[in-house]
C-alpha cells in the first residue's frame, strides 16, 4: 500500500493482489468503513442481483449487477443507496480505456492525473473515489468484482463511504494487459457533486 500526495482533499492508495487479480483503489479521506465486519457480510446472496454471477453477461446487465452489490452491501451497513450517473459513468469508461491504452494498471496510467475522467465527464464532485479491478476477459463476474474489492479495506471503504451520493461503473477490454492475455478492466467511480 502507498500513499501518494493529497488531491482535493483525497489520498491515493493502490492496493494490488487478491488471487491473482489486480485491484486498486483511490480512497476519499475518512474513515475506514466496514473495518469492524467480515468483507462477506456484505457480499449479497446470489439470489439478490439478477446476473451478478454470468460472465458473460453483456456490460450493461453487468453493469447493473455491480450498481446492485454496491448498493447491497451499503443497505447492509445502513448507508443511503448510490445513484447511478451517466458523467460517473462516462468517467469510468475513460479510465479503464485510458488504462487499457497505456497498458498500465494505475489510477494514473501514462501519467494523467487521477481525476483526469471524471473533469473530462463533467462530473464536479465535492467527494470522488474510484476503484479499479483487472481481470481475465469473459472470466469474471460482477460478483466477482465486488467480492474482490470487499475483501481490500480501502475497496470496501469505498463502497461503504458515507459522503458519497453518486455512483458509475463500467468493464473495458484491454488487450495484452494481463500476461499477454485479453483482460477486463472494471472501474468504479464514487462521487457526490460540488454545491
Amino acid at each position: 500500500m502507498t500513499s501518494v500526495a493529497a488531491v482535493a482533499r483525497a489520498r491515493v492508495v493502490v492496493a494490488a493482489g487478491l488471487a491473482g487479480l489486480l485491484v486498486a483503489s483511490f480512497v476519499a479521506a475518512g474513515r475506514a468503513d466496514g473495518a469492524t465486519r467480515a468483507w462477506n457480510a456484505y457480499l449479497a446472496p446470489t439470489s439478490a442481483c439478477r446476473s451478478a454471477d454470468d460472465s458473460a453477461a453483456p456490460a450493461a446487465v453487468q453493469v447493473r449487477a455491480v450498481t446492485c452489490l454496491v448498493n447491497w452491501a451499503r443497505a447492509h451497513d445502513s448507508r443511503r443507496r448510490l445513484v447511478r450517473r451517466p458523467a460517473l459513468e462516462r468517467a469510468a469508461t475513460l479510465k479503464g480505456e485510458r488504462v487499457a491504452s497505456c497498458g498500465q494498471f494505475s489510477h494514473t496510467p501514462c501519467g494523467s492525473a487521477v481525476t483526469a475522467a471524471v473533469h473530462a465527464a463533467g462530473y464536479r464532485y465535492a467527494t470522488f473515489g474510484e476503484n479499479l479491478f483487472a481481470g481475465s476477459w469473459g472470466q469474471v463476474s460482477a460478483r466477482d468484482v465486488v467480492s474482490a474489492w470487499l475483501q481490500s479495506p480501502e475497496h470496501r471503504a469505498n463502497i461503504l463511504g458515507p459522503r458519497f451520493k453518486d455512483l458509475g461503473a463500467a468493464p473495458v477490454l484491454a488487450h495484452g494487459l494481463l500476461d499477454g492475455g485479453d483482460a477486463v478492466v472494471w472501474t468504479a467511480t464514487f462521487g457526490s457533486r460540488r454545491s
